[in-house]
């Protein structure tokens, strides 16, 4: 593995308190061969309560038995199962009878209550049985719903994640649709060391256990820790990402947990760093990373300690960022701006809600770097902050856990997973049932972001400019970028030359399209609907 560390600006001008963002990097090495890769101990740990029936228990099952057929006879499974009621469906064994193992699996119903505590733990009972240095020993617990029986006081179920922790017990999370507490999952999987992931939609519970399982396949390097050993020439230290931190004063350590075959692992720091007087090199800090190294033989301890130095110029001196750090600090206080705002609107603070989310999306326009990510963040940050001025109308609880996964996602090095769920978002709105398909009938009324409207008058514009009669405010639509007009008794839907075109259930135009009931106008990507109701 290499460590390296790089700074958004090498040279700092002198006299002058400056902030510096350090990004520290390990570049992992690819995953050894899977025959000799170290053995698994988890215990799946799944909420069979009333909620669960249907869909969501059978996308579970199907998930479940998909991790089993994975697993070799080198690894060690447990599977646990509750509701009011904790019991143990398949104790510790090798995964050598998968076809027994999957024949179980098809038999869980779902009914009652959600002892969340009392699943985890005793997952984490039958983890503990055959915990060894040699063994990668997760629980991962899944549930739908809210925690209303055994040990349901958040900050006792996150102490005690900490605790089992602590002794070498990894704990995921996954969240089940909309009736789940993600901050209690976040929380846990945070003090556990493990992931959490948001599972929005129940068809979806497969490709997010491959995702775990292919990095528990995957593990190079174990308990990795990122420490800066300060001098006086740092007076604050910040992290952007949401790892653990610890401090004794000195020196300030975050915890990142596993690392998987080739990764890169990053942690992304802001320095406050008081005037500094001499001109030359200055030694401001020392980086540490600390891990073990898993090879096809056990497992090494590694230490790596560098320098971190900085030049020293006169005021006058010219001085470059790097765009590298500058990007990833972008994207990460992007995230940062998604938790902000969601803490606001928690309290029913909509606007300034909004306002965190705009000032993000300035940030990354005012930068002027060009990157295809940061494009694409900057026009998601001024669709959230529009829909955020909607107030309870859109703050609901699928869009609470949209917005603070994709923050969490992207605060622990996992923004590729932040770019799926939105893309699986994106595909679940654009394949959502609509309004009665009706040739020939013409519309009446439009609904548009869950506000429905009359159409009125002989035309209708629409796009980001104001003068618009339906004003589309998101980067992804031109200023006037459609139109509807009235002809005789029909409705006509016409492209206004625009850069990203005009569809009509998903086909776009080119010539002007007359209009039906049921129709699906798409606009960037905003949906209008036709229908014969207001």
């Amino acid at each position: 593995m290499k460590a390296d560390f790089a700074l958004d600006y090498d040279v700092l001008t002198v006299e002058r308190p400056q902030k510096l963002y350090l990004m520290a990097r390990l570049v992992s090495n690819s995953a050894s061969d899977p025959h000799k890769r170290r053995p698994l101990n988890i215990s799946l740990v799944l909420d069979r309560s009333g909620s669960m029936a249907g869909n969501k228990l059978e996308y579970t099952r199907q998930a479940a038995q998909f991790l089993v057929q994975h697993l070799t006879g080198n690894d060690t499974l447990s599977v646990v199962l509750y509701n009011e009621q904790v019991s143990t469906l398949i104790p510790p064994s090798a995964v050598t009878e998968k076809d027994a193992i999957n024949q179980r699996l098809n038999g869980i119903k779902a009914s009652g209550m959600t002892n969340l505590s009392g699943g985890w733990l005793e997952g984490c009972k039958w983890v503990e049985e055959a915990v060894t240095d040699d063994n990668i020993n997760r629980v991962i617990l899944m549930t739908d719903g809210l925690a209303n029986r055994g040990v349901t006081h958040a900050e006792q179920l996150i102490a005690l994640a900490k605790q089992k922790r602590q002794g070498k017990v990894i704990t995921t999370t996954m969240g089940l649709g909309s009736d789940f507490n993600e901050d209690l999952l976040i929380a846990m999987a945070d003090a556990g060391g493990g992931a959490f992931y948001f599972i929005e939609s129940p068809e979806v519970t497969p490709t997010i256990f491959k995702e775990e399982l292919r990095d528990l396949l995957n593990v190079v390097g174990q308990n990795l820790t990122v420490s800066v050993e300060m001098t006086d020439h740092i007076s604050t230290i910040n992290q952007l990402n949401a790892y653990n931190m610890h401090s004794d004063g000195k020196r300030v350590s975050f915890s990142l947990g596993d690392v998987y075959g080739s990764e890169v692992k990053t942690l992304l720091l802001e320095l406050s760093i008081p005037a500094l007087n001499d001109i030359g090199e200055c030694e401001i800090a020392r980086l540490r990373f600390e891990y073990d190294e898993i090879t096809d033989v056990g497992s090494q301890h590694q230490i790596v300690d560098m320098p971190i130095v900085v030049n020293v110029a006169p005021q006058d001196a010219d001085v470059e960022s790097n765009p590298e750090v500058r990007r990833s600090v972008l994207l990460l206080q992007a995230a940062r701006a998604r938790r902000d705002a969601v803490a606001a609107a928690d309290k029913g603070e909509y606007n300034r809600a909004s306002q965190i989310l705009k000032l993000a999306a300035n940030a990354i326009e005012d930068s002027q770097i060009i990157h295809r990510e940061l494009v694409d963040e900057h026009e998601v940050l001024l669709q959230q902050a529009t829909e955020m001025q909607r107030g309870e109308e859109f703050y609901d609880s699928r869009s609470r856990k949209m917005m603070a996964t994709q923050a969490i996602y992207t605060m622990t090095d996992r923004h590729e997973s932040t770019l799926s769920l939105r893309s699986r978002e994106v595909e679940r709105i654009l394949q959502t049932p609509t309004a009665e398909q009706k040739p020939g009938v013409t519309p009446i009324a439009i609904t548009w972001r869950e506000q429905t409207m009359p159409l009125k008058g002989e035309l209708m514009r629409m796009g980001r400019a104001p003068q618009n009669e339906l004003v589309l405010d998101a980067k992804n639509v031109s200023r006037f970028h459609a139109q509807v007009r009235r002809e005789n008794d029909r409705l006509i839907v016409e492209d206004l030359g625009s850069t990203n075109g005009t569809y009509v259930n998903e086909v776009r135009i080119s010539e002007p399209h007359y209009l039906s009931v049921g129709d699906v106008v798409r606009v960037g990507y905003e949906q209008i609907i036709f229908h014969d109701h207001d």
